[in-house]
Formats: C-alpha cells, structure tokens, sequence
C-alpha cells in the first residue's frame, strides 16, 4: 500500500496521501479523446509517489479513452502507454496500463476485491494500485492503476503467439489488410489479417473474451456455432490460419459442452478434454459468489497454451468486476436477493445475440456441479471466510476514504451515498453470499424451496430458502422498481402470497412483475415526499 501523510493548515485534518499522476495537453487534444474513444494523441506526463517523489516525468507514446459501457461515463477509464517499459507500484514491467475509472462504484473497491480473491482462488488476475489523476492541472478523480489483460510474465505467462507473428513477418502487423472489417457483428464470422507467414507452431497461445461489445471492436475474432461472438484479445493480428483453428478448437468445446451427454457428437471427445474444468470451476464460483452482474456473458476471458503444453482452454484472468456485490448504480434497477444462483442461469442474457450462456450449460452437467461443490467447501469458502475476518479490505478502505469520497462529490450522481455506506453494502452482500453459499452446497434438494423470478421477456432467475423457514416480504425486497412492482405468487397459480411473513413448504413460490396502476404511483410518490421530510409511516 501507498501511504503518505498530507496536511494542510487551513484544513486542519490529516489523511492519507496517494500517488498522483499529471497530464499535460491541449484543450484541443483533450477534448478528441473524450469523444472519440479511437484517437490517441501524445501527452506530458509527471507521476510521482506518495511522498511526493518523482516516478517518471516526460512525454507518453499516447494517451486514449477505453471502455465499452464505461465509456459512456462522465468519469472515463483512460489507456496510456509509455515510450519504454516501466516498473511501477509493483505492477509488471510493461509500456502500457489502464487506468480504471470506477465510475459505477462508490466504494472504489470492487474491482480490488474481486482481483484478490481471484488471486488467492488461483485465478489469473492483475495487480493494482490506486491515484489521483490530474489533467491540465485540474482534479480529474481516483482511479484505480493496472496492467492490461493480456499475455505477461505477471498475470498470464504463456506463449505470445502476436510477439511470434512479429517475428515472422516482415512488416509491422497493424500495416497488413483486415478481413472482415467494418462488417455488422451479426453477420460477420470470421476476421483477422491477412499476414504474409505464420509461426511454425499456431496452436498457442490465445487469450479470448466472449463479449459482444468487445467483438464489434476487436481487430481479430469469430463468431461460434452457438452465437458467441469472441474477440481475439492476443495474437491481436492473427491470421487466417490462426483464427480457423482458434474457431474450430472452441466450436468443437462448445458442441460437448451444449450436448446433454457431455461428449462432441464427431469426435466423441468429453468437454472435459477440451477444457480445464478445475479453472472453470473456479471462475464460475468466483463470479457466482460475486455476484456478477455480467458474469457469464461478458468480459468473460479464456486462454490456451501450445498443443505441446496443454490442449484445453483455462477460464481466466479475471477482470471487470465494478457491477457485483449489489452495486447501487447497476443492481438498484434490477432485482437482486443474496439467495440467488445468477450465472447458472444466464442463458443467453437479456435475449443479447452474443450471449449462449457457456457456463449455464457446463452447470447442466452432474460432474461440473461436483467439482463446483467440492471446490467450494474444500478450498474457496475458507479463502472468502478468511479474506472477511482478517478484514483484508480495512487499510484500502482507509486508504482511499478521503480521495473516494472527493471523487464522489465531483461525480455526483442519482445513485450517490456517502462512501462509509457504500463500502458497508458492498462488504455485507459478500457476506451474506458466503453465509446463502455454505448452506447451499451443503443442503440437498429437498431441503431446499425456490423462488422463481419471471420476467417480462420471459427470462427468469431463482431464489434459494431453507425448507419451513420464515420469507420476509423486505427480504425479498418486494418493492416498486422504476415501472414495475413485485409480487409473490404461489407456482402456476394466480393466488397471492400474503404480505409480510411467509412460512413456505415444500411447494415453489414464483414472483412476477407488471406495471403500477396510476393510484400505486401516486401513493410511491406521496411516500417519497413525506420521507424526505423525516416521516415515515
């Protein structure tokens, strides 16, 4: 951790001081890259420590905007890259890092939590550390310093088939022709570019993210036989050679995964032989427990090494976790209970045509849902139980308090709270999905009663309950959302639960959303009135 002292008299208070970064540009420049995520243009950079000491000053190769939905904040993540490769706050050595904005995250620390304990599950994940950024000498917010998700001695330490395709090209990749480019997602299926040699060896490795809005982006990728559409994170220039085989390996892993025996119907290859289910498992728990929010359908990365070292694909690394823990800004519009399976049962999120659900589909099958249970109990529960009581987030919280809650106030939003409350529901929704995941891997069918959500669209989610215990209706934060109000059914009938306490048996409970009469939404409104005058009712 950066810790420094910082006082100023007129303040009267003293806190914690972390490293600063500033970057010097034009208006001009700076106002290209805040509406164009593609223009990169060069910068003057200082980066000091928390002591106030130089790290680095002079000019960066380039500096951009990055991001897909994050984009679109008024807190953008930034891209820079350096000139040379630097060492820096104990990330690996490299020219280029991302600055996270965590813009959709009061309690700034999402996204370090999830890289920790995905480290400690061994998951591949990048390191971090936190600074303020300053633009133009103006106080730009706390952003959250890493390296990018590729392949690296640091985070994924395999072979880097792109540094191969360099070696064996006589030209700069990024000077050869694109197939496939500028093509609409939903029709295109392959694209790359069209080097001039291959590497005698092209089976790895490859680092691949199944995300739609990365594919539209990405300069390499292709589209599966269930309807994912997969960006080639690294050979960024892959071939054509080298995209076909990338494809047809991951389309034969997908047909054994989506088949109801497990195995390729042609090659009569269990999913087991085409994927680690160890690393995969431990993906989905720790998403799962996360509860991730694009878990399972987005930023949802895999690599593969040589044929010569292992021919299955690994889940990992881990990165994007700003939307888990019962995030205010993205959760609040959703409904969301600690009780609940949520990747298991991503099939094809939102009906989004990038999305087929690969981990819904290995839970499907007895033998994954095993080893999920045995990893769980035998090795990550005591990793999550241990990260909570050595309070392993309690000197970041301290660290970033004072920055976090300056950054908060000058990205004020609908959705704000103070930063001592968003740490809170953060760290006590991890806690109560501890406390849902041991009982549940540890309880049996029968002892179980599920809630049903449906939706709209027609895509429903699940609820877990001891048998005969007691649902509380605030519990089941049975509320008006926006446009719509929960109401808890009894299955396949239309008789309404009571409100208030339900002592369920064994029979399911379903709850369903519609629209607000005129009257309901004259008495929410009238409700929120008085509370904001201190009365409640």
């Amino acid at each position: 951790m950066f810790l420094g002292c910082h006082h100023k008299e007129e303040m009267q208070e003293v806190h914690p001081v972390l490293p600063s970064l500033h970057i010097t540009m034009t208006p001009e420049q700076l106002d290209s890259i805040l509406t164009d995520p593609d223009n990169k243009i060069p910068a003057y950079v200082l980066l000091t420590d928390a002591n106030g000491d130089t790290l680095y000053e002079g000019n960066l190769a380039h500096i951009k905007t990055r991001g897909n939905n994050t984009w679109y904040e008024k807190k953008k993540p930034f891209a820079i890259k350096f000139p040379k490769k630097q060492t820096l706050f104990g990330l690996e050595r490299s020219k280029s890092f991302v600055l996270l904005a965590n813009a959709g995250d009061e309690s700034h620390i999402r996204n370090a939590i999830a890289l920790d304990l995905a480290r400690a599950m061994g998951i591949p994940a990048t390191r971090y550390a936190y600074l303020t950024l300053y633009i133009n000498d103006n106080y730009w917010g706390l952003y959250q310093m890493t390296n990018k998700v590729d392949i690296g001695k640091d985070a994924l330490n395999i072979t880097d088939l792109e540094k191969l395709n360099k070696l064996a090209n006589p030209k700069p990749l990024d000077e050869y022709e694109w197939y496939g480019k500028g093509r609409k997602r939903r029709i295109i299926q392959r694209k790359g570019v069209l080097l001039d040699n291959d590497p005698d060896d092209i089976t790895g490795g490859y680092l691949i993210d199944n995300s739609g809005p990365a594919y539209d982006k990405s300069v390499s990728g292709f589209a599966s036989v269930a309807g994912d559409h997969i960006q080639i994170r690294s050979p960024k220039h892959a071939s054509p050679r080298e995209v076909e085989y990338i494809a047809e390996l991951y389309d034969e892993m997908e047909c054994a995964v989506h088949a109801s025996d497990a195995i390729h119907p042609e090659t009569g290859k269990h999913y087991s032989e085409y994927l680690d289910v160890e690393s995969f498992a431990r993906y989905y728990l720790l998403n799962e427990v996360l509860l991730n929010w694009d878990g399972g359908w987005a930023s949802f990365l895999m690599y593969k090494e040589t044929d010569t070292i292992d021919t299955r694909f690994y889940a990992g690394p881990a990165w994007d976790y700003d939307r888990t823990l019962n995030n205010l800004r993205f959760q609040r519009k959703f409904f969301v209970s600690p009780n609940e399976l949520y990747v298991n049962e991503q099939k094809g999120m939102k009906g989004l045509v990038y999305s087929e659900g690969l981990m819904h589909f290995l839970c499907q099958h007895e033998d994954f849902l095993q080893a999920i249970i045995s990893y769980y109990l035998n090795e990550v529960s005591p990793i999550f139980h241990q990260y909570l009581e050595d309070h392993s987030f309690d000197s970041l919280v301290s660290l970033l308090s004072y920055e976090a809650d300056q950054d908060n106030k000058k990205y004020k939003n609908r959705y704000s709270v103070d930063y001592e409350s968003a740490v809170k529901r953060a760290t006590d929704f991890l806690q109560k999905r501890i406390t849902f995941f041991d009982w549940y891997y540890s309880s049996t069918e029968d002892q179980r009663v599920a809630v049903i959500f449906k939706k709209d669209n027609g895509m429903y989610r699940k609820f877990y309950y001891p048998l005969g215990e007691a649902i509380y209706a605030p519990q089941l934060e049975i509320q008006y959302n926006r446009t719509q109000i929960y109401e808890l059914f009894y299955q396949g009938t239309d008789s309404l639960v009571p409100d208030g306490t339900v002592f369920h048996s064994a029979q399911t409970l379903e709850l369903r959303q519609r629209e607000p009469t005129k009257r309901e939404v004259q008495i929410r409104r009238i409700k929120k009135k008085l509370r904001k005058i201190g009365l409640d009712f």
